[in-house]
């Protein structure tokens, strides 16, 4: 298997499991190091440094915000490219928030991969909808790292 065709399987892999809600295989998936660099300016957004911060802390805190018999991440999704290092994906989300408000967004995704794992993630949302729905108080904890996404 040539790096490019590891890259699509790794990615679709990683749609797939999100639509099951296979966690395991999702942070299995994931260096230990991975770096999650999410776009805007809310508690969510930034720079969130190892697997263990972004699957202990970010993501219970976003999904914490949802009714989970309603919530429908990766319903849909396309994979837009893969190279030798890098691919591109985007993904649809759907849900109702504890307060009765939908959640209806698509979210690209950029990974980096290394060593046959995703090391590092560029995540782009709708900023204004999340920051909206998303209770900034069901965050135990921050990135630490705000401001401008690096390339």
């Amino acid at each position: 298997m040539t790096k490019v065709e590891n890259n699509r399987k790794i990615i679709e892999t990683y749609y797939s499991s999100i639509v099951k809600g296979d966690f395991d295989t999702i942070i299995s998936l994931m260096h230990e190091d991975v770096v999650f660099n999410i776009v805007g300016e809310s508690p969510y957004s930034g720079r969130w440094e190892g697997r263990d911060n972004v699957y202990n802390i970010l993501v219970p805190a976003v999904v914490s915000n949802l009714k989970a018999e309603s919530t429908k991440f990766a319903e849909n999704w396309a994979v837009m490219c893969v190279d030798e290092n890098r691919a591109t994906g985007l993904m649809s989300a759907r849900a109702e928030t504890h307060k009765g408000e939908k959640l209806d967004m698509t979210y690209c995704h950029i990974m980096t991969f290394n060593q046959n794992k995703i090391i590092e993630m560029h995540e782009f949302f709708d900023t204004a909808q999340g920051e909206r729905l998303f209770d900034n108080e069901k965050l135990e904890g921050h990135s630490g790292k705000l401001g401008p996404m690096n390339y």
